[in-house]
């Protein structure tokens, strides 16, 4: 009896060192994220700008995304490119790039796809988007769609040009459905984000600077042109930050790869609206530097002729007090004055007394003289 115990827990052991290692490894098995119930019912394609997208929700907060299996059919033609971008929450790209269809697509073939990507990393809800870049005389991508209900309302038609959600795949009046577009990926370490710290408009181009306090492997800028060609755009790294400059409009793609290769990005969109208003804002700058400079010498000649009018007041107020000093002299001469004037006046009136009594005593003087006179010449006659 003990020794069919001890055998079964003996071969319950084998079973559990022959179970545990594929457990272990079944663990560690990338996840696929899906909405889709794997059935194709119809497909969709659309022209540039225009593009598939599909909200997912990690399971962790900090989640790599390594591949993405596409469930479509491409009619194979010329070498034309499609584009799958990894857009934020916030509807920021943090992942872009081209794809040759005859390297992911067999012609006219419906079935799943899978397009490998850089160990790009998300930390929250982010959207994958296919565009299709539809054309009539190249390849033609057509992305297959579920409709069976129930519905995860995840799928949406979105304008990659401005960044914006077109229209909702079940608010679009036809067929709805979930985009067969799914998304494998795994844990990731915490890592540092990428973030924008400053912008600067220049009149010939734009310079900007990214913060990523990390370790990185490489970095890199691309440029997503608005006819949807793409440019490789300059990026220096000076410390913590990395600093692209660009000459053209569109959506700037900047993205770093750390030691363990995962891909870390962020977007800038580049528009002409922000250039006009930056030209604006420098000519209203121009034209007011050049207004304040000529206040500047306005203010200058205005402190000289304030100078000069100081100077003319000191000697001014220098001419008042020797005027007051003067007039002060003239004053007391003509105080002094009328002193003197009242006394001469004075003397004027005793002198004039003096006159009327002198000619009436002279005047007495002369009839006393007269009147003996007379008498004088009677007596001579009377003798006679």
């Amino acid at each position: 009896m003990f020794r069919m115990v001890g055998r079964i827990r003996l071969v319950s052991l084998v079973v559990l060192l022959v179970l545990l290692p594929g457990s272990l490894k079944a663990s560690a098995t990338p996840l696929e994220l899906a909405h889709d119930d794997g059935k194709a019912d119809y497909g969709w394609s659309d022209f540039y700008p225009y593009a598939a997208a599909v909200r997912f929700s990690p399971p962790l907060t900090s989640w790599r995304i390594t591949a993405i299996r596409l469930h479509a059919a491409c009619v194979l033609s010329g070498s034309q490119v499609f584009y799958v971008q990894i857009w934020d929450a916030g509807l920021n790209t943090i992942y872009w790039s081209s794809f040759l269809f005859s390297s992911v697509f067999k012609n006219a073939t419906l079935d799943w796809h899978t397009i490998q990507l850089p160990n790009v990393v998300v930390t929250g809800v982010f959207y994958v988007v296919i565009v299709p870049m539809f054309t009539l005389d190249g390849s033609q991508l057509w992305i297959s769609v579920d409709d069976d209900p129930p519905f995860s309302n995840s799928s949406f038609i979105v304008n990659v040009d401005d960044h914006t959600i077109h229209a909702s795949l079940n608010a679009t009046g036809k067929r709805p459905g979930d985009f067969m577009v799914r998304v494998i990926g795994e844990p990731a370490p915490t890592l540092p984000e990428l973030r924008l710290s400053s912008i600067e408009f220049k009149e010939d181009e734009t310079i900007m600077v990214l913060t990523y306090p990390g370790e990185s492997l490489s970095f890199g800028a691309r440029l997503v042109k608005p006819d949807g060609s793409s440019v490789e755009e300059n990026a220096t790294r000076v410390a913590n930050s990395l600093i692209v400059s660009t000459r053209d409009d569109g959506l700037l793609n900047v993205f770093v790869v750390t030691p363990s290769y995962e891909t870390i990005g962020s977007s800038v969109r580049l528009e002409n609206s922000l250039r006009k208003l930056y030209k604006d804002l420098l000519a209203n700058y121009t034209a007011l530097k050049r207004n304040m400079e000529d206040m500047l010498r306005q203010i200058d000649s205005l402190k000289k002729d304030n100078g000069d009018l100081k100077l003319q007041l000191s000697q001014s107020q220098a001419l008042v007090r020797i005027q007051d000093g003067r007039i002060n002299k003239l004053l007391s001469n003509v105080s002094s004055l009328r002193g003197e004037w009242e006394s001469v006046r004075a003397e004027a009136s005793m002198l004039k007394d003096e006159k009327a009594l002198l000619t009436t005593g002279l005047i007495l003087a002369m009839i006393i003289s007269i009147f003996l006179g007379f008498i004088e010449v009677r007596r001579r006659w009377g003798g006679k």
